[in-house]
């Protein structure tokens, strides 16, 4: 997992396979980034083969807390594979998904001036 700073959006890298333990430990990374009041964030999941459709959940708690800080979570480079569990556990309708990390840093943008979507 690598973290980095796009504008004012931190992006965090995530690769491989994600299990509720890896869950946590992003868990914890947005945590921390909500502490430092770094509250737009994107999870580029681009080089993500597979994720544990119970531990997504998980994610939700984090994506409500940045919008009570007028933030948001966003998704980027998900592949159809893992899009397709986010749809069949339900997620897909709570989070805004994008093709490219350059798409969803963009979104926020759009956001601020009160012309995009809120979900």
């Amino acid at each position: 997992m690598e973290r980095k700073m796009i504008q004012d959006v931190s992006v965090i890298d995530i690769s491989g396979d994600i299990d509720f333990r890896e869950m946590i430990r992003i868990k914890d990374v947005i945590g921390s980034l909500i502490d430092r009041e770094q509250t737009k964030v994107v999870l580029n999941l681009r080089s993500v083969d597979h994720i544990n459709y119970l531990s997504i959940g998980v994610l939700l708690e984090r994506l409500r807390v940045l919008r009570n800080l007028n933030g948001d979570l966003k998704l980027a480079g998900m592949t159809p594979y893992v899009r397709d569990i986010f749809r069949v556990v339900g997620m897909d309708r709570f989070f805004e998904e994008y093709m490219t990390l350059e798409d969803a840093i963009d979104s926020f943008d759009d956001d601020w001036e009160g012309e995009g979507t809120f979900h």
